[in-house]
């Protein structure tokens, strides 16, 4: 394996069968998945491996495709066509009709076929080694049609057989390969034998040691040649946009919900943006019901809170399943969470000081607001100075990689301040008439707890930032 990755920046796509087995009404390469064609797809998943140009071969249709990718503005790679007459031949004929296009390393896929755009990016540390490095999945069980696969036999990190009949094997082939120009001499060497197709010149290369292979590992792919195929797709980039760090309300209420919603709106021109300032929307008309006070304004308030929490994960889905994540996506998420969360609190302040309450509740509230505030403002500025995101989940705090009681408690802390559980408490305590505890509750955590830990994250930024190191890591976790 390569220390560094090799410098790739091109790729060769075949888009030039027919794919009748999909029975679709449209050339295949254009068939929608949750919003985007299968080629297009593959083109984002490229670009976002680093790809610069992407060299597509066509036959079938291929005007129709042509305009179907043309039309789309947001690819920030350049797109080049090359005409295959010959298409209704093996795919090893497309392989060479790029030839005179490419030079040097290239990336070979297909364009009905899905992938993690780290599975290029592995390709790419692994290294060609002046043949071809195939993506394979050793999870050989987990394939969907096993009958129609390319399987591999691997042995020591090298193709031994590979073949749609082969017998003995341990590995699938994903379509995914990172190639040098001797590929094309080995296809025309089997072409010259009377077998065109790119298997059969992997096979020719790796008789001669130059077919190595990389497990894509967890990473998603999925080849989409049936129906069956294309729904089982929708299923893998559907579980794709779960999170890690989803809690159990988001797991469990939050994240089914707003994955329907996703499915619908990936296919309507509402961008990932939109939504973001539907959530606070929603969340301001929250705020102005719980500034009425009383049962109803605060059961409203607590509900339009709780849809708002659900609504929110709906952007980020989006905008991963349609290749529109962007830093300023994430900026405008985060504004428009923070300006939710701070509305919510303030109407809620208001409703409980004209309430018949004790004071010390719309005090707490009070001293909460200011503390939330500092501590989104902590944020703003730590993730500001990284530059690597304009999210707050992309900070980490100490405790969270912590063995200590003091860590674990914290990270109980953590998750009981996430949007998704305050909203569903917010949500649980209007229910029962008792929506005014939130703010002392919050009061608390967010002055004891949040602003600390949030301070920390701020003065080790700065301190990275000056080049004195992280001071504060010496400090307990908080």
């Amino acid at each position: 394996m390569n220390d560094t990755p090799e410098t790739v920046s091109q790729a060769l796509i075949l888009a030039a069968g027919m794919g009748s087995r999909l029975k679709s009404r449209i050339p295949k390469p254009l068939t929608r998945l949750l919003g985007v064609s299968l080629l297009a797809r593959t083109l984002f998943s490229l670009q976002k491996a680093g790809v610069t140009d992407a060299y597509v071969v066509v036959g079938y249709e291929a005007e129709k495709v042509r305009a179907g990718i043309d039309k789309i503005t947001r690819f920030g790679l350049t797109v080049h066509w090359i005409h295959n007459p010959h298409w209704k031949e093996p795919n090893g004929v497309s392989v060479l009709a790029g030839e005179a296009a490419l030079d040097g390393p290239f990336f070979l896929t297909m364009a009905d076929h899905l992938f993690h755009s780290d599975v290029v990016t592995s390709l790419a540390i692994s290294g060609a080694h002046g043949g071809i490095n195939l993506a394979v999945d050793l999870a050989v069980d987990s394939v969907l049609d096993l009958d129609d696969a390319t399987k591999v036999r691997v042995s020591e990190g090298r193709i031994a057989a590979i073949g749609k009949t082969l017998s003995d094997y341990n590995a699938i082939d994903t379509g995914i390969f990172l190639a040098s120009p001797a590929l094309f001499g080995a296809i025309r060497e089997a072409r010259a034998e009377g077998n065109a197709s790119l298997s059969a010149g992997v096979q020719k290369l790796a008789a001669e040691g130059l077919a190595r292979v990389t497990d894509i590992g967890d990473h998603m792919w999925q080849d989409v040649d049936t129906p069956r195929d294309l729904v089982e797709a929708e299923r893998k980039l559907m579980d794709g946009v779960r999170k890690a760090s989803d809690g159990p309300i988001s797991r469990y209420i939050n994240r089914p919900i707003s994955m329907a919603l996703s499915r619908v709106v990936v296919n309507t021109p509402v961008t990932p943006n939109q939504i973001s300032v539907s959530t606070l929307v929603i969340s301001l008309v929250s705020a102005g019901f719980a500034v009425q006070g009383g049962y109803v304004g605060f059961l409203i308030a607590g509900l339009l809170f709780q849809i708002a929490s659900i609504v929110d994960g709906t952007d980020g889905e989006v905008a991963k399943l349609t290749f529109q994540s962007s830093q300023r996506g994430e900026w405008i998420d985060t504004v428009c969470d923070n300006v939710s969360y701070l509305a919510f609190l303030s109407g809620l302040i208001v409703g409980v000081y004209r309430s018949p309450l004790p004071d010390l509740y719309y005090q707490a509230g009070i001293v909460g607001f200011v503390a939330g505030a500092a501590s989104i403002l902590n944020l703003t500025l730590s993730v500001r100075r990284e530059q690597r995101s304009g999210s707050f989940l992309s900070v980490r705090y100490g405790y969270q990689d912590g063995t200590g009681l003091g860590s674990r408690v914290m990270r109980v802390v953590h998750f009981m301040g996430k949007r998704d559980f305050f909203a569903f408490l917010a949500l649980t305590l209007a229910v029962v008439g008792q929506l005014p505890l939130a703010l002392p509750l919050f009061g608390v955590g967010a002055t004891l707890l949040l602003f600390p830990a949030t301070l920390k994250v701020n003065l080790s930024s700065w301190a990275r930032a000056r080049g004195t190191g992280t001071w504060a890591a010496k400090a307990p976790p908080l």
